[in-house]
């Protein structure tokens, strides 16, 4: 006959289940209230704090997300990725010195190092005081289809003057998601850059196609028409 701590983490389990279906259905509130339970009956569940984790994470509940992350990496330190999400949630709190030991933590992280060097060029970036370039590299040598990171690793190169080396990476970052204004913003600042003006503006016609009120590619794209003509 199983004893009360078993009964208790197999209700747990079930607690999980229920949660993850809720989930999935975007039923966040519902969710949340069964992990909560199923830590409650079992505080030692790796897996019921994780979920609980990001489910305060994707809610915006950044403190209650923090606490639960620091409890699932202590009973389980084999979890080294999440890391790279108690570091994204001190970068959001302004706490920088934090979010870069963690991201450090998780360079150790085979499937979270390219997030963690992602991390630590956003940390740099927000200090002001070291240059990021050298992290976004790395970041995408890791994670290769990491979009934001190639754009911000295209608009160093560009704004240092070097946009032959910004190009493929805004590239790489269009064949991902074609229908960011950004990433076609940063194309056709970078074609501009290089001279390659008919693309430019094709450039700069796609992101007022997505975004109308965008002034910098309206700006922009009078500037070439009236210098250029409309090609």
């Amino acid at each position: 006959r199983p004893g009360q701590g078993q009964i208790q983490a197999d209700n747990a389990a079930i607690r999980v289940q229920v949660a993850q279906r809720y989930m999935a259905m975007g039923w966040m509130a519902e969710a949340r209230e069964h992990l909560r339970q199923a830590v409650r009956l079992a505080p030692r569940h790796v897996e019921a704090r994780l979920l609980l984790a990001m489910n305060y994470h994707a809610e915006g509940l950044l403190e209650q997300a923090l606490s639960h992350y620091r409890v699932a990496v202590s009973l389980d330190p084999q979890l080294v990725a999440v890391r790279v999400l108690m570091g994204d949630i001190y970068l959001a709190l302004g706490m920088l010195a934090q979010a870069e030991a963690e991201y450090m933590a998780a360079l150790g992280s085979e499937d979270g190092a390219g997030w963690a060097y992602y991390g630590l060029g956003r940390v740099r970036q927000a200090r002001g005081d070291a240059d990021p370039t050298e992290m976004y590299e790395m970041a995408v040598s890791h994670a290769p289809d990491l979009l934001d990171a190639r754009l911000r690793l295209g608009r160093l190169l560009r704004d240092r003057g070097d946009a032959e080396a910004a190009l493929p990476h805004l590239l790489h970052a269009q064949r991902l998601d074609s229908r960011l204004p950004a990433v076609r913003l940063e194309l056709g600042l970078t074609y501009e850059q290089l001279g390659r003006i008919d693309e430019a503006q094709h450039e700069y016609r796609m992101v007022l196609q997505m975004d109308p009120a965008n002034a910098e590619a309206r700006q922009r794209l009078g500037i070439l028409e009236a210098a250029h003509g409309d090609t």
